[in-house]
């Protein structure tokens, strides 16, 4: 991360706000070693691969303390609000006993210490024998997103508006999916034109249609030979820029929908607009979701096997994560957050309805932030013959197949 005084002046909210909830908490160290949790606390982006990487906060004083690879040793010094003593490094692995990283690490550790919540189970399970219990302090911390925030994930998210809008532009009956992934490089291409400090290892983009009747399972792979044929598709666009992630998503018809399904689709768009009118600081998750879930089950469709998901999510650092908008959560809304909109209706052999946004929890409500992307079924619905695409499009796929 290229720092400035406003990323300064960020990083140092961050370090304040997570020690105050240490504080609170009764606890004085605080080990951090998600990529995500060292990313949001010293700005160092890295592939941990085999590696850990270990972030130790003293929370009084404010100290920290870096363990890396040696073979990081270097370019890591960057990180924030750590002194150059206090970065310590450890042999490769496999490394000489004594050299390993736990072997670096005990040293450096109290007998008494928290440890980040997303630690991955096998690193979880070596730091409780060591003495540390999993806290949940930081993912509290990143729950309301800061004004610097949410200036990133605005950015983000017109990119999965763009994202979304530019292959619905190229759409047509017969479209393989191998075209519609063509074009998320593309998008990468004109986020690096546009960001002056692009990082590859915290800019992703996900760009690709989910053809009828496998737009019915949201998290299956559509195959790059498959074909849009009819409807419901839909087009999926997630963004991570500078580490914060937003998503777009819409359902779309390359043919005349059926009477049925424009019925479907119509009451997806009515789910989604009751959970929009419900966004709001104070708002309980779970009467969102619930709200949501009677709406839906009084027109029928009560069968989980057709509803398949909450109602949304948080957004930030992840594109899953608090707060968690569904039936069971006891998140509650607050000026800051980031959440998405989702509510589906997937059926087996049809194909699935569903619209996802992007939105900010203001003040008196919510701003959504992929507000570019149509929404209308008349919008939605392709019927333009597109030669030039489908020109394009036979290339793409000579190129697949050879």
């Amino acid at each position: 991360m290229i720092y400035d005084s406003t990323h300064f002046e960020e990083m140092a909210r961050r370090d304040q706000a997570l020690r105050q909830q240490l504080r609170e908490a009764g606890i004085r160290h605080y080990l951090a070693l998600s990529t995500d949790s060292l990313y949001y606390l010293s700005g160092l982006s890295f592939e941990p691969l085999e590696r850990p990487f270990f972030l130790l906060l003293e929370v009084e004083s404010g100290r920290r303390h870096l363990l890396v690879p040696q073979l990081e040793f270097a370019h890591l010094q960057s990180a924030w609000g750590v002194e150059w003593p206090d970065i310590h490094s450890y042999r490769e692995y496999p490394a000489p006993k004594g050299e390993d990283w736990q072997a670096r690490l005990l040293p450096l550790l109290p007998p008494d210490f928290a440890f980040d919540a997303n630690a991955p189970w096998q690193l979880a399970t070596v730091l409780q024998a060591l003495g540390g219990h999993a806290c949940a302090a930081l993912d509290r911390v990143r729950l309301v997103k800061s004004d610097w925030e949410i200036a990133r994930l605005e950015r983000a998210a017109a990119y999965a508006a763009e994202g979304v809008n530019r292959l619905l532009a190229r759409a047509y009956d017969g479209m393989s999916v191998a075209e519609g992934y063509a074009l998320g490089p593309r998008l990468l291409r004109a986020i690096i034109q546009h960001e002056h400090h692009f990082d590859p290892l915290c800019t992703k983009v996900l760009l690709a249609p989910w053809p009828a009747p496998l737009s019915a399972q949201p998290h299956a792979i559509p195959r790059l030979g498959q074909r849009l044929q009819g409807g419901p598709h839909v087009v999926i666009c997630v963004v991570r820029l500078d580490g914060y992630t937003a998503e777009c998503e819409r359902t779309f018809f390359t043919r005349p929908p059926t009477a049925e399904a424009q019925d479907r689709f119509k009451l997806m768009c009515r789910a989604r607009s009751l959970a929009e009118s419900l966004l709001r600081p104070g708002a309980p998750c779970e009467v969102i979701d619930q709200a949501v879930n009677s709406f839906l089950s009084e027109q029928g469709f009560a069968d989980w096997h057709i509803r398949l998901h909450r109602t949304g999510h948080g957004l930030g650092l992840s594109n899953h994560e608090g707060p968690w908008l569904a039936e069971g959560s006891d998140d509650v809304l607050r000026a800051g957050m980031v959440v998405s909109i989702e509510p589906g209706l997937y059926l087996d052999k049809e194909g699935g309805y569903r619209h996802s946004d992007t939105y900010v929890i203001t003040a008196n409500g919510a701003r959504c932030l992929t507000l570019d992307a149509p929404t209308s079924l008349k919008a939605l619905t392709l019927q333009a013959p597109r030669p030039l695409s489908r020109a394009q499009g036979y290339f793409v796929r000579k190129a697949v197949s050879a």
